[in-house]
């Protein structure tokens, strides 16, 4: 097992990838060199490891088979990742008559070799979700799906989970995805800023 990157490494890998001090509505953001690095790998990523997410997917559904395992990954978007999620074989009914649904999800970057979890319940009204609410620690009850999932990842893809402290670290001078200047985190830029 290798030793997680520092945090310092880390932002010198952002650099490489995301222009510093500009807005992504800033006239030529999509074409400064940063984006077309990230453009580039994205596509070659998405070539080149498309098999491979599939072969750990059906290693995943093997491991899980009374989970929904699906793949959520958009790397033709915004995502600098692969993205599954394996929800809870039970569905909860609240007292209101709403229904909760709890996943796990699991990131796998193409940025660096490394993986990201957390734990999301979403609530349902009537034909209204709210909002999900998210958990970077364990969930008691997805604990045993997220400990499956963070060991498929390890035997089939050769990644571990960073440490949240890692995820969550502010990164300066940065604006990505949906996320403003100065509130972008390690998680948005190496992931995607787009969990629920």
């Amino acid at each position: 097992m290798t030793s997680s990157p520092s945090v310092e490494q880390l932002f010198e890998l952002v650099s490489h990838y995301f222009p510093s001090g500009r807005r992504g509505e800033d006239p030529g953001y999509d074409a400064t060199p940063e984006i077309q690095r990230l453009n580039a790998l994205r596509k070659q990523s998405l070539e080149e490891g498309q098999e491979r997410w599939e072969r750990f997917l059906t290693r995943l559904r093997e491991a899980l088979p009374e989970n929904r395992v699906e793949d959520w990954s958009v790397l033709w978007s915004d995502d600098n990742c692969w993205r599954v999620r394996v929800s809870h074989p039970e569905t909860l009914l609240t007292p209101d008559g709403g229904k909760v649904f709890r996943d796990v999800v699991g990131l796998v970057s193409i940025l660096v070799p490394a993986a990201a979890t957390y734990t999301s319940i979403k609530k349902k009204r009537g034909e209204r979700y709210e909002p999900s609410t998210l958990f970077y620690e364990p969930v008691p009850e997805m604990r045993a799906y997220e400990e499956t999932l963070l060991a498929v990842m390890r035997a089939e893809l050769g990644v571990e989970r960073l440490p949240n402290k890692t995820l969550l670290t502010l990164v300066p001078d940065i604006q990505w995805g949906n996320v403003f200047l100065g509130e972008v985190r390690l998680i948005d830029c190496l992931f995607t800023d787009d969990r629920w």
